[in-house]
């Protein structure tokens, strides 16, 4: 991290950092640049995090950090929607030093509240490697975490999916019921009441997965999404006037519980990943 910010501390931890941002690798968010007003230079400050550091051969590695820009007080600017932002700096070793050898500082930008999320370091293939990056968001109570991944090469960093995969999603904290509905017999018709006011227009939800890339020699394997879990389909819901001294109305639900258990395989053809079997299970929020 001091070969690229000489001013770097070396405690593991995040700091603030000037970066300065390419318009020709992307473009730059408007609250970044109005937390940034009367800024001389193309420089933006940003909390910055290592991520994960990759040996791309014997003498080239490559470090991936995260960032999550903030004001020249150093508060955050982000907000529920503002993305974190991914970039790349390559370095190479010559008569056993190490020296800065290029970069990228706006790979993308992915996440909510200024945070990419999870990162972790997975084999494309026998001699090429991939940054895979989970990101959470919840809104209402409903929760969900989508896929993003980037081949990394000596030079460039790329996105290898057409677009984010949703791998996760559930409605725990947006219906408290769900607990209950989750123990209802799979694909048996069941009747449920609820008070208008704790009512939530949410199915219940609770779908997980585990990915990974299946390695075949020198060419990216099949990226396998497996997913578990379950999912309720609400098929009528009728609201009954309240009777004489209740407070308020009800909902009639009827819904079905199905169990999840399914598979998406995806495969890499001329530079993207693309879906070739298998339904995704995760309901859009």
């Amino acid at each position: 991290m001091q070969l690229i910010f000489p001013n770097w501390k070396t405690q593991n931890k995040s700091q603030i950092q000037a970066l300065e941002l390419a318009e020709k690798e992307g473009a730059i968010p408007d609250y970044l640049i109005a937390a940034s007003e009367n800024n001389e230079s193309s420089a933006y400050l940003f909390n910055i995090v290592a991520e994960q550091l990759v040996r791309l051969d014997a003498n080239r590695v490559v470090l991936m950090t995260s960032a999550s820009p903030v004001d020249k007080q150093g508060d955050s600017v982000s907000f529920h929607q503002s993305a974190g932002l991914i970039s790349a700096f390559w370095f190479k070793q010559v008569d056993g030093r190490w020296y800065a050898d290029g970069k990228q500082t706006q790979v993308d930008w992915i996440g909510a509240m200024g945070q990419v999320g999870k990162t972790k370091i997975v084999k494309l293939s026998s001699n090429k490697f991939a940054l895979g990056i989970e990101s959470a968001n919840c809104y209402q109570g409903a929760c969900f975490t989508d896929l993003s991944l980037y081949e990394l090469g000596s030079s460039k960093v790329l996105s290898i999916l057409p677009q984010s995969i949703r791998i996760a999603a559930d409605t725990l904290g947006a219906h408290e019921d769900c607990d209950q509905v989750f123990k209802q017999a799979p694909k048996k018709l069941i009747q449920t009441r609820y008070p208008v006011e704790s009512y939530s227009g949410f199915d219940c939800v609770d779908v997980k997965s585990d990915w990974h890339i299946k390695i075949n020699g020198p060419k990216p394997g099949d990226l396998l999404i497996s997913f578990s879990g379950f999912v309720e389909e609400r098929t009528n819901t009728e609201e009954i006037a309240a009777e004489d001294g209740a407070k308020d109305s009800t909902f009639i639900v009827d819904s079905i519980l199905s169990t999840i258990k399914q598979q998406q395989l995806f495969r890499y053809r001329e530079g993207k990943y693309h879906l070739m079997s298998g339904k995704n299970p995760t309901p859009e929020f």
